[in-house]
């Protein structure tokens, strides 16, 4: 039986390598926990999802990856 290509990329998931992804996941959403509150980050969604401007809100130095994240946070919750 071949493989498909799918099935060639998937590497397998151990104990110790799922543990490792969550942890890194988690230090992604802190980072922006730690800059933002709770609040501004729904403020920021609804923003977001209603077109309104944002940069108001965003406090300085986020990293384009922060950004991302927030912006996949707001996506999500559509």
């Amino acid at each position: 039986m071949a493989l498909t290509k799918k099935e060639e990329k998937k590497k397998p998931i151990d104990n110790l390598s799922y543990k490792a992804e969550k942890e890194k996941a988690q230090q992604r959403v802190a980072d922006i926990s730690d800059k933002m509150s709770i609040k501004d980050i729904n403020e920021y969604i609804r923003r977001y999802q209603s077109g309104e401007h944002v940069h108001e809100i965003l406090p300085p130095g986020l990293t384009k990856e922060e950004l991302i994240q927030l912006q996949n946070l707001a996506d999500k919750r559509t």
